[in-house]
């Protein structure tokens, strides 16, 4: 009998230390990881550490906008290496009407997330001709953009407009 307590009582001494070992290990990672001596090892996880090195939505894809008396006119300014997709990008009054307007013709692209579309890598403007602005009146545009290894989630701006001067 002693034989098997001695057993049992070693296997329970391994099991803690085990669990000490791991308690520590997981309270000390994100020390190590930032003082970069898990790069240094080659055993940091690679997907985590390139999230800091993309852009925001905001960042990659900024929206600006500038009404006229009798138009609005929407600018996108793309990061380098950043990409807006055609198809994705669309504008909804609410309490306005525009006149036709069109997107401009954008460059010829392939990739994992929407296969052959198109895609505006530089700095483009809308000029939407504006018919009719009430009160309280906005546009919602959406837009969806991607970098490599990255495709953001759809994006939603509302731009509010102002009522046109009679």
């Amino acid at each position: 009998m002693p034989v098997l307590i001695s057993t049992l009582k070693l296997k329970k001494k391994n099991y803690t230390h085990l669990f000490l070992l791991s308690l520590l290990s997981t309270s000390l990672a994100p020390s190590l990881a930032h003082a970069g001596l898990l790069d240094w090892l080659g055993i940091n996880d690679k997907a985590t550490s390139n999230q800091s090195d993309f852009l925001t939505a905001d960042q990659a894809f900024i929206l600006s906008s500038n009404q006229t008396t009798d138009s609005l006119q929407l600018s996108f300014d793309i990061a380098p290496g950043y990409y807006l997709y055609r198809h994705q990008l669309t504008l909804a009054p609410k309490l306005a009407t525009f006149g036709d307007w069109q997107l401009p013709a954008g460059e010829p692209h392939e990739d994992e997330y929407f296969g052959k579309s198109q895609v505006y890598k530089q700095p483009f403007t809308l000029n939407v001709p504006l018919q009719h602005v009430a009160e309280q009146a906005y546009v919602t545009v959406q837009y969806q953009g991607c970098t490599t290894d990255l495709c953001y989630a759809p994006q939603t701006v509302q731009v509010p407009l102002s009522p046109l001067a009679l």
